[in-house]
């Protein structure tokens, strides 16, 4: 069995394919196995349960207090203190200083110490910190104990894992992801770029047709904007013994841009705004100042949206 997981910036989601699940005659007629969609269970509520389709890349830190006795329960963990997923995300909009988000982001960045505890940043004493490595783990950590319960004869330790990176990540941001996979308990894993998995989704899409789309000569731009960076591949059709053949030619830089970044330039343009209404500066307790960062210098993020 193959499963693919996307580590995402603010979505993980994970994929499975079984080559031995069709007939040797479909295998001659090369037709290929299904690729299946794993719904990941999670918490959505306290004390509730449910399948997503992608687990959002958020962690949790509770305080001892604040919710119910045994609300943050998981089939497969009835000591857990901590929450991954939808409800990480919606606890964490009421409580910011205690969610950890943009954990890919944080794992790219020169500008820290990515092994040590930074996150959440700038969170008082009294909240558990976490390294962006340990946060990356801590999700395929969930991914694999989720999929475990699910499949307990075909756990995932032991199946063949691809796992998405963007192509601009440098070596050590690669090494750094690995490190996290196997803090998680994953073996068998390829690290596969992210641009090259989207092209070879739709070289499967078109099977043999897509010869007939190019040219020798021509330059395939693939754009993954996704929800911490934007990733660039060139793809050059070249010439191969008379047969088309594909070649990544150019890698954009690493460029932390993505939906996150966009919102929370949004949100910078909109305290700008807020400031500058004679109406609202008036009323310094607004709702438009309601979790909003107050200072740039917040994090390395947040200097780049305010710029």
């Amino acid at each position: 069995m193959i499963i693919g997981i996307d580590l995402g910036t603010t979505n993980c989601a994970l994929a499975w394919s079984d080559p031995e699940s069709i007939s040797a005659q479909a295998k001659a007629a090369k037709e290929t196995p299904p690729i299946n969609h794993f719904a990941v269970p999670q918490l959505t509520y306290p004390a509730t349960v449910e399948p997503r389709k992608t687990l959002p890349s958020f962690l949790y830190f509770p305080s001892s207090h604040e919710l119910p006795a045994h609300s943050i329960e998981l089939p497969w963990d009835k000591e857990a203190k901590d929450i991954v997923g939808y409800m990480a995300r919606e606890q964490g909009a009421k409580v910011p200083h205690r969610v950890v988000s943009s954990a890919k982001s944080w794992l790219s960045s020169e500008q820290i110490d990515r092994s040590a505890p930074i996150l959440p940043w700038n969170a008082p004493e009294e909240v558990e910190h976490i390294s962006p490595i340990d946060a990356s783990a801590r999700y395929l950590e969930h991914l694999r104990s989720a999929w475990n319960f699910e499949h307990p004869d075909q756990p995932l330790e032991d199946q063949q894992v691809v796992l998405t990176v963007p192509a601009s990540f440098d070596t050590i941001a690669r090494e750094l992801t690995v490190q996290a996979a196997q803090k998680a308990g994953i073996k068998n894993l390829t690290l596969l770029e992210e641009p090259q998995a989207a092209f070879y989704a739709w070289l499967g899409n078109t099977e043999e047709d897509w010869r007939s789309q190019v040219a020798v000569g021509d330059k395939i731009l693939v754009c993954d904007i996704g929800g911490g960076t934007t990733d660039f591949s060139l793809i050059t059709v070249a010439d191969q013994g008379g047969s088309l053949c594909l070649e990544r030619s150019a890698v954009g830089d690493h460029l932390l841009l993505g939906g996150d970044n966009m919102d929370l330039t949004l949100a910078v343009w909109t305290l700008g705004k807020c400031k500058s209404s004679p109406m609202l500066a008036a009323q310094p307790k607004s709702n438009c100042y309601k979790n909003t960062p107050r200072k740039s210098g917040a994090s390395p993020f947040l200097d780049a949206a305010a710029a």
